[in-house]
Protein backbone atom coordinates (compact mmCIF):
# COMPACT_ATOMS: atom_id res chain seq x y z
CA UNK A 1 0.00 0.00 0.00
CA UNK A 2 1.22 3.43 -0.84
CA UNK A 3 -0.08 6.89 -0.35
CA UNK A 4 1.45 10.29 -1.72
CA UNK A 5 1.60 12.70 0.98
CA UNK A 6 3.62 15.83 -0.68
CA UNK A 7 4.93 16.71 -4.10
CA UNK A 8 7.61 19.31 -4.37
CA UNK A 9 10.69 20.27 -6.06
CA UNK A 10 14.18 18.40 -5.07
CA UNK A 11 17.46 18.99 -7.10
CA UNK A 12 15.76 20.13 -9.80
CA UNK A 13 13.44 17.16 -9.98
CA UNK A 14 9.81 16.60 -8.74
CA UNK A 15 9.45 14.17 -5.83
CA UNK A 16 6.62 12.75 -4.12
CA UNK A 17 6.89 11.59 -0.73
CA UNK A 18 4.97 8.44 0.00
CA UNK A 19 3.98 5.85 2.92
CA UNK A 20 4.38 2.36 2.28
CA UNK A 21 3.31 -0.44 4.11
CA UNK A 22 5.99 -2.41 4.03
CA UNK A 23 5.72 -5.78 5.87
CA UNK A 24 4.13 -5.20 9.02
CA UNK A 25 4.86 -1.51 9.51
CA UNK A 26 4.90 1.48 7.78
CA UNK A 27 7.98 3.37 6.56
CA UNK A 28 8.64 6.57 4.46
CA UNK A 29 9.59 6.72 0.78
CA UNK A 30 10.57 8.98 -1.78
CA UNK A 31 9.77 8.73 -5.56
CA UNK A 32 11.74 10.61 -8.34
CA UNK A 33 10.72 10.46 -12.15
CA UNK A 34 14.79 9.67 -12.98
CA UNK A 35 15.89 7.26 -10.02
CA UNK A 36 12.85 5.70 -9.25
CA UNK A 37 11.00 4.75 -5.80
CA UNK A 38 13.81 4.78 -2.32
CA UNK A 39 12.42 3.66 0.76
CA UNK A 40 13.93 4.70 3.95
CA UNK A 41 13.34 1.51 5.76
CA UNK A 42 15.92 3.17 8.33
CA UNK A 43 11.92 5.31 9.50
CA UNK A 44 9.69 2.59 10.13
CA UNK A 45 6.48 2.65 12.53
CA UNK A 46 3.92 -0.04 13.94
CA UNK A 47 1.37 2.46 12.96
CA UNK A 48 -0.22 4.64 10.58
CA UNK A 49 1.28 7.50 9.97
CA UNK A 50 1.37 10.73 7.74
CA UNK A 51 4.36 13.13 6.73
CA UNK A 52 5.29 16.21 4.57
CA UNK A 53 8.54 18.22 4.37
CA UNK A 54 9.62 21.21 6.88
CA UNK A 55 10.33 24.38 4.81
CA UNK A 56 13.96 24.14 4.28
CA UNK A 57 13.73 20.48 2.69
CA UNK A 58 15.89 19.47 5.67
CA UNK A 59 13.76 17.10 7.41
CA UNK A 60 10.20 15.82 7.36
CA UNK A 61 7.59 16.04 9.78
CA UNK A 62 5.72 12.45 10.77
CA UNK A 63 2.55 12.45 12.40
CA UNK A 64 1.90 8.60 13.74
CA UNK A 65 -1.63 8.33 15.27
CA UNK A 66 -0.71 5.17 18.26
CA UNK A 67 -3.18 3.85 20.87
CA UNK A 68 -6.08 6.39 20.15
CA UNK A 69 -3.20 9.29 20.53
CA UNK A 70 -0.80 10.79 18.24
CA UNK A 71 3.17 11.64 18.55
CA UNK A 72 5.18 14.10 16.69
CA UNK A 73 8.45 13.19 14.91
CA UNK A 74 11.27 14.45 13.03
CA UNK A 75 13.06 12.36 10.46
CA UNK A 76 16.46 13.26 9.13
CA UNK A 77 17.54 11.94 5.80
CA UNK A 78 21.01 12.90 6.00
CA UNK A 79 21.68 11.68 9.38
CA UNK A 80 19.11 9.04 8.95
CA UNK A 81 17.50 9.48 12.60
CA UNK A 82 14.23 10.29 13.67
CA UNK A 83 13.51 12.33 17.17
CA UNK A 84 10.34 12.57 19.13
CA UNK A 85 9.09 16.44 18.97
CA UNK A 86 7.13 16.76 22.40
CA UNK A 87 3.76 16.82 22.46
CA UNK A 88 0.88 16.68 25.25
CA UNK A 89 -0.53 13.59 25.44
CA UNK A 90 -3.89 13.30 23.16
CA UNK A 91 -4.93 13.87 19.28
CA UNK A 92 -3.30 16.18 16.61
CA UNK A 93 -5.89 17.02 14.41
CA UNK A 94 -3.44 18.77 12.23
CA UNK A 95 0.36 19.57 12.34
CA UNK A 96 2.57 21.88 10.22
CA UNK A 97 5.99 21.95 10.30
CA UNK A 98 7.31 26.26 10.30
CA UNK A 99 10.27 28.10 9.20
CA UNK A 100 12.61 28.39 11.68
CA UNK A 101 11.92 24.76 13.25
CA UNK A 102 9.13 25.55 14.74
CA UNK A 103 5.66 23.07 14.72
CA UNK A 104 2.19 24.42 15.05
CA UNK A 105 -0.25 21.78 16.01
CA UNK A 106 -3.64 21.93 16.92
CA UNK A 107 -4.05 19.70 19.78
CA UNK A 108 -6.71 17.99 22.02
CA UNK A 109 -7.81 15.08 24.56
CA UNK A 110 -10.93 13.65 25.55
CA UNK A 111 -11.10 16.57 28.25
CA UNK A 112 -10.08 19.35 26.59
CA UNK A 113 -11.38 21.26 23.73
CA UNK A 114 -9.06 21.91 20.36
CA UNK A 115 -6.33 24.25 20.84
CA UNK A 116 -3.66 26.28 18.80
CA UNK A 117 -0.20 24.90 20.30
CA UNK A 118 3.57 25.95 19.10
CA UNK A 119 6.68 23.81 19.97
CA UNK A 120 8.31 27.34 19.61
CA UNK A 121 5.92 29.17 22.14
CA UNK A 122 4.85 31.42 19.40
CA UNK A 123 1.57 33.21 20.09
CA UNK A 124 -1.78 31.88 18.52
CA UNK A 125 -4.91 32.70 17.57
CA UNK A 126 -7.55 31.17 20.05
CA UNK A 127 -10.07 28.73 18.61
CA UNK A 128 -14.21 29.33 18.65
CA UNK A 129 -14.24 25.81 20.48
CA UNK A 130 -15.66 24.94 24.45
CA UNK A 131 -13.92 26.67 26.96
CA UNK A 132 -12.94 25.04 30.08
CA UNK A 133 -12.45 21.12 30.34
CA UNK A 134 -15.37 18.28 29.83
CA UNK A 135 -16.64 16.82 32.66
CA UNK A 136 -15.86 13.39 34.37
CA UNK A 137 -13.14 11.58 34.49
CA UNK A 138 -11.20 9.99 31.54
CA UNK A 139 -9.41 7.04 31.54
CA UNK A 140 -8.15 3.95 29.36
CA UNK A 141 -9.29 0.42 29.77
CA UNK A 142 -7.30 -2.68 27.90
CA UNK A 143 -9.97 -5.77 27.67
CA UNK A 144 -7.53 -8.80 27.57
CA UNK A 145 -8.67 -10.53 23.53
CA UNK A 146 -7.40 -12.96 21.85
CA UNK A 147 -5.87 -10.85 19.22
CA UNK A 148 -4.17 -8.79 21.85
CA UNK A 149 -5.88 -6.79 24.25
CA UNK A 150 -8.70 -3.93 23.08
CA UNK A 151 -7.97 -0.61 24.00
CA UNK A 152 -10.96 1.88 25.10
CA UNK A 153 -11.14 5.28 26.08
CA UNK A 154 -13.53 5.45 28.99
CA UNK A 155 -15.44 8.60 30.21
CA UNK A 156 -16.99 8.32 33.57
CA UNK A 157 -19.86 10.97 34.97
CA UNK A 158 -18.86 13.23 38.77
CA UNK A 159 -21.90 11.01 40.16
CA UNK A 160 -20.89 7.31 41.59
CA UNK A 161 -20.38 4.77 39.51
CA UNK A 162 -21.05 1.99 38.37
CA UNK A 163 -23.18 3.99 36.05
CA UNK A 164 -25.27 3.55 33.11
CA UNK A 165 -23.45 3.50 29.89
CA UNK A 166 -23.54 4.43 26.55
CA UNK A 167 -21.03 2.43 23.67
CA UNK A 168 -20.21 5.32 21.46
CA UNK A 169 -19.04 2.54 18.15
CA UNK A 170 -17.00 4.10 15.72
CA UNK A 171 -17.61 4.27 12.20
CA UNK A 172 -15.09 3.31 9.22
CA UNK A 173 -14.16 0.07 9.66
CA UNK A 174 -10.91 1.57 8.96
CA UNK A 175 -10.58 4.55 11.23
CA UNK A 176 -10.75 4.51 15.47
CA UNK A 177 -11.60 6.62 17.79
CA UNK A 178 -9.41 8.85 19.75
CA UNK A 179 -8.39 10.73 23.09
CA UNK A 180 -9.97 13.93 21.45
CA UNK A 181 -12.63 16.45 22.68
CA UNK A 182 -16.50 14.78 21.15
CA UNK A 183 -19.14 16.91 21.24
CA UNK A 184 -21.46 13.33 22.34
CA UNK A 185 -19.28 12.39 24.51
CA UNK A 186 -19.13 16.06 26.37
CA UNK A 187 -23.36 15.66 26.60
CA UNK A 188 -23.53 12.30 27.42
CA UNK A 189 -21.57 12.36 30.84
CA UNK A 190 -22.83 15.79 31.30
CA UNK A 191 -26.03 14.03 31.23
CA UNK A 192 -25.08 11.54 33.63
CA UNK A 193 -23.76 8.32 31.56
CA UNK A 194 -20.78 6.78 31.14
CA UNK A 195 -18.98 6.68 27.67
CA UNK A 196 -17.32 3.88 26.26
CA UNK A 197 -15.63 4.24 22.85
CA UNK A 198 -14.28 0.80 22.02
CA UNK A 199 -10.91 0.47 19.33
CA UNK A 200 -12.12 -3.13 18.49
CA UNK A 201 -10.52 -5.32 15.74
CA UNK A 202 -10.18 -3.75 12.21
CA UNK A 203 -9.77 -0.25 13.92
CA UNK A 204 -6.78 1.44 12.68
CA UNK A 205 -3.93 2.71 15.16
CA UNK A 206 -3.11 -0.87 16.25
CA UNK A 207 -1.41 -2.10 13.01
CA UNK A 208 -1.66 -3.58 10.69
CA UNK A 209 -2.35 -7.09 11.72
CA UNK A 210 -5.20 -5.70 14.22
CA UNK A 211 -6.68 -3.84 11.56
CA UNK A 212 -7.08 -6.92 9.24
CA UNK A 213 -8.07 -9.17 12.22
CA UNK A 214 -11.60 -10.56 11.17
CA UNK A 215 -11.54 -14.08 12.61
CA UNK A 216 -14.99 -14.41 13.33
CA UNK A 217 -16.47 -12.76 10.29
CA UNK A 218 -17.13 -9.02 9.02
CA UNK A 219 -19.16 -7.12 11.92
CA UNK A 220 -19.23 -10.08 13.92
CA UNK A 221 -15.27 -9.69 15.30
CA UNK A 222 -16.14 -6.44 16.28
CA UNK A 223 -19.43 -7.41 18.22
CA UNK A 224 -17.64 -9.76 20.13
CA UNK A 225 -14.99 -7.08 21.22
CA UNK A 226 -17.97 -4.69 22.29
CA UNK A 227 -19.35 -7.56 24.02
CA UNK A 228 -15.70 -8.54 25.67
CA UNK A 229 -15.28 -5.08 26.49
CA UNK A 230 -18.82 -4.76 28.34
CA UNK A 231 -18.14 -7.72 30.63
CA UNK A 232 -14.62 -6.50 31.90
CA UNK A 233 -15.84 -3.16 32.44
CA UNK A 234 -18.63 -4.58 34.62
CA UNK A 235 -16.49 -7.02 36.80
CA UNK A 236 -14.62 -3.78 37.15
CA UNK A 237 -17.94 -2.04 38.58
CA UNK A 238 -17.35 0.86 36.62
CA UNK A 239 -20.54 0.48 34.79
CA UNK A 240 -24.53 -1.01 35.20
CA UNK A 241 -24.83 -4.30 33.78
CA UNK A 242 -28.48 -3.71 33.39
CA UNK A 243 -28.02 -0.66 31.69
CA UNK A 244 -25.88 -0.90 28.84
CA UNK A 245 -26.46 0.99 25.59
CA UNK A 246 -25.14 0.93 21.94
CA UNK A 247 -24.94 4.02 19.79
CA UNK A 248 -23.42 4.07 16.36
CA UNK A 249 -23.11 6.24 12.70
CA UNK A 250 -22.62 4.54 9.59
CA UNK A 251 -20.36 1.45 10.03
CA UNK A 252 -20.86 2.10 13.85
CA UNK A 253 -24.68 2.06 13.12
CA UNK A 254 -24.24 -0.97 11.54
CA UNK A 255 -22.64 -2.72 14.54
CA UNK A 256 -25.24 -1.41 16.82
CA UNK A 257 -28.03 -3.18 14.70
CA UNK A 258 -25.79 -6.11 14.36
CA UNK A 259 -24.80 -6.79 18.12
CA UNK A 260 -28.67 -6.35 19.19
CA UNK A 261 -29.46 -9.10 16.99
CA UNK A 262 -26.16 -11.54 17.38
CA UNK A 263 -25.51 -10.78 21.24
CA UNK A 264 -29.13 -9.13 22.26
CA UNK A 265 -28.30 -10.00 26.26
CA UNK A 266 -25.60 -7.16 27.15
CA UNK A 267 -27.36 -4.34 25.53
CA UNK A 268 -31.20 -2.93 26.77
CA UNK A 269 -31.15 0.20 24.11
CA UNK A 270 -29.87 0.78 20.66
CA UNK A 271 -29.13 3.58 18.24
CA UNK A 272 -27.86 3.76 15.08
CA UNK A 273 -27.51 6.16 12.91
CA UNK A 274 -27.41 6.03 9.07
CA UNK A 275 -26.49 2.18 9.39
CA UNK A 276 -26.24 -0.54 6.82
CA UNK A 277 -29.30 -3.07 7.99
CA UNK A 278 -28.64 -5.33 4.97
CA UNK A 279 -24.90 -5.81 3.51
CA UNK A 280 -26.19 -7.52 0.10
CA UNK A 281 -28.73 -4.41 -0.67
CA UNK A 282 -26.39 -1.90 0.38
CA UNK A 283 -23.61 -3.55 -1.82
CA UNK A 284 -26.18 -3.83 -4.42
CA UNK A 285 -27.14 -0.15 -4.59
CA UNK A 286 -23.59 1.57 -2.74
CA UNK A 287 -20.89 3.49 -4.57
CA UNK A 288 -18.06 1.49 -6.66
CA UNK A 289 -15.57 2.77 -3.86
CA UNK A 290 -17.99 1.16 -1.00
CA UNK A 291 -18.40 -2.18 -3.11
CA UNK A 292 -15.01 -2.33 -3.96
CA UNK A 293 -14.41 -2.55 -0.07
CA UNK A 294 -17.51 -5.16 0.98
CA UNK A 295 -15.57 -7.30 -1.76
CA UNK A 296 -12.28 -7.13 -0.29
CA UNK A 297 -13.68 -7.59 3.34
CA UNK A 298 -16.30 -10.81 2.53
CA UNK A 299 -14.02 -12.23 -0.36
CA UNK A 300 -16.10 -11.78 -2.88
CA UNK A 301 -19.87 -10.49 -3.98
CA UNK A 302 -22.97 -11.03 -3.04
CA UNK A 303 -23.54 -13.52 -5.51
CA UNK A 304 -20.55 -15.26 -5.12
CA UNK A 305 -20.57 -15.51 -1.51
CA UNK A 306 -24.08 -15.23 -0.16
CA UNK A 307 -23.82 -16.84 2.88
CA UNK A 308 -20.81 -14.54 4.42
CA UNK A 309 -22.96 -11.25 3.82
CA UNK A 310 -26.02 -12.85 5.07
CA UNK A 311 -24.29 -14.39 8.16
CA UNK A 312 -23.23 -10.05 8.90
CA UNK A 313 -26.68 -8.97 8.15
CA UNK A 314 -28.76 -7.00 10.90
CA UNK A 315 -31.74 -7.66 8.91
CA UNK A 316 -31.12 -11.81 9.28
CA UNK A 317 -31.21 -11.39 13.13
CA UNK A 318 -34.40 -9.44 13.65
CA UNK A 319 -35.76 -12.35 15.02
CA UNK A 320 -33.47 -12.05 18.02
CA UNK A 321 -33.44 -8.23 18.73
CA UNK A 322 -34.77 -7.62 22.20
CA UNK A 323 -33.75 -4.44 22.92
CA UNK A 324 -35.56 -0.90 22.06
CA UNK A 325 -33.95 0.52 18.82
CA UNK A 326 -33.66 4.54 17.85
CA UNK A 327 -32.92 4.00 13.74
CA UNK A 328 -31.59 7.04 12.25
CA UNK A 329 -32.00 7.22 8.66
CA UNK A 330 -31.14 9.75 5.61
CA UNK A 331 -33.63 10.14 2.35
CA UNK A 332 -30.53 10.76 0.47
CA UNK A 333 -27.65 8.66 1.78
CA UNK A 334 -25.75 6.76 -0.92
CA UNK A 335 -23.41 4.72 1.39
CA UNK A 336 -26.36 3.43 3.66
CA UNK A 337 -28.94 3.72 1.40
CA UNK A 338 -32.49 3.98 2.52
CA UNK A 339 -34.40 1.48 1.11
CA UNK A 340 -32.46 -1.42 2.88
CA UNK A 341 -32.96 0.60 6.13
CA UNK A 342 -37.07 0.61 5.20
CA UNK A 343 -36.77 -2.96 4.90
CA UNK A 344 -35.18 -3.56 8.61
CA UNK A 345 -37.52 -1.30 9.98
CA UNK A 346 -40.91 -3.52 8.62
CA UNK A 347 -38.64 -6.52 9.32
CA UNK A 348 -38.70 -5.10 13.41
CA UNK A 349 -41.95 -4.27 12.88
CA UNK A 350 -42.88 -7.98 12.04
CA UNK A 351 -40.98 -9.39 15.00
CA UNK A 352 -43.07 -6.96 17.23
CA UNK A 353 -39.62 -4.91 17.87
CA UNK A 354 -40.13 -2.41 19.60
CA UNK A 355 -38.58 0.84 17.90
CA UNK A 356 -38.39 4.43 16.64
CA UNK A 357 -37.82 6.15 13.28
CA UNK A 358 -36.17 9.18 12.24
CA UNK A 359 -35.52 10.30 9.21
CA UNK A 360 -33.43 13.22 8.27
CA UNK A 361 -33.51 15.17 4.06
CA UNK A 362 -29.66 14.69 4.04
CA UNK A 363 -27.33 12.28 2.29
CA UNK A 364 -24.60 10.59 4.33
CA UNK A 365 -22.47 13.05 4.91
CA UNK A 366 -25.07 16.39 4.93
CA UNK A 367 -25.20 16.57 8.59
CA UNK A 368 -25.62 20.34 8.91
CA UNK A 369 -26.12 21.94 12.44
CA UNK A 370 -29.70 21.81 13.01
CA UNK A 371 -29.67 18.38 11.73
CA UNK A 372 -26.89 16.94 14.42
CA UNK A 373 -28.78 18.82 17.62
CA UNK A 374 -32.27 17.51 16.40
CA UNK A 375 -30.48 13.92 16.12
CA UNK A 376 -28.52 14.59 19.71
CA UNK A 377 -31.69 15.46 21.77
CA UNK A 378 -33.96 12.42 20.29
CA UNK A 379 -30.92 9.99 21.11
CA UNK A 380 -30.02 11.38 24.57
CA UNK A 381 -33.73 11.64 25.33
CA UNK A 382 -34.55 8.20 24.14
CA UNK A 383 -31.65 6.72 26.04
CA UNK A 384 -32.99 8.53 29.23
CA UNK A 385 -36.04 6.87 28.90
CA UNK A 386 -34.95 3.47 27.90
CA UNK A 387 -31.84 3.28 30.58
CA UNK A 388 -33.16 5.75 33.59
CA UNK A 389 -36.93 5.43 33.88
CA UNK A 390 -38.80 6.81 36.73
CA UNK A 391 -35.57 7.11 37.73
CA UNK A 392 -34.85 3.97 38.57
CA UNK A 393 -31.17 3.34 36.62
CA UNK A 394 -31.30 0.42 33.99
CA UNK A 395 -35.22 0.16 34.66
CA UNK A 396 -36.76 -1.17 31.59
CA UNK A 397 -39.41 0.49 30.17
CA UNK A 398 -42.60 -1.06 29.82
CA UNK A 399 -44.07 -2.32 26.47
CA UNK A 400 -45.27 -0.20 23.44
CA UNK A 401 -46.43 -1.21 20.14
CA UNK A 402 -44.18 -1.89 17.84
CA UNK A 403 -43.48 0.46 15.19
CA UNK A 404 -43.51 3.82 17.20
CA UNK A 405 -42.39 6.52 15.45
Amino acid sequence: DESGTRVGPGDGDSELLLVRQHRDRYVLAVWRPVSGLSTWEWCAFDTEITASWYPDRDAVLIRQERHGRSLLHRADPVRRSVALVPTPPGTLLAAAARPGGDVHYLWTSAAHPPRMVSTAGTLLPPLGTVEGTVPGDHREVWTPGPDGPVHSLLALPDDPVPAPAVFLVHGGPADHDRDAYDGVVHSLVASGFAVVRVNYRGSTGYGPRWRHAYPDGVGLTQVRDLASVRADLVRRGLVRADATALWGSSWGGYLALLAAGVDPAPWRAVVAVKPVADCAAAHRAGTPALRALDERLFGGTPDTVPEAYARSSPVRHVSRVRAPLLVVAAERDDKCPPAQVRDYLRALAGAGVRHEAMWLDTGHDGYDGRDHVAVLRRAIGFLDRELRRSGRPGSRAPDRPAGHT
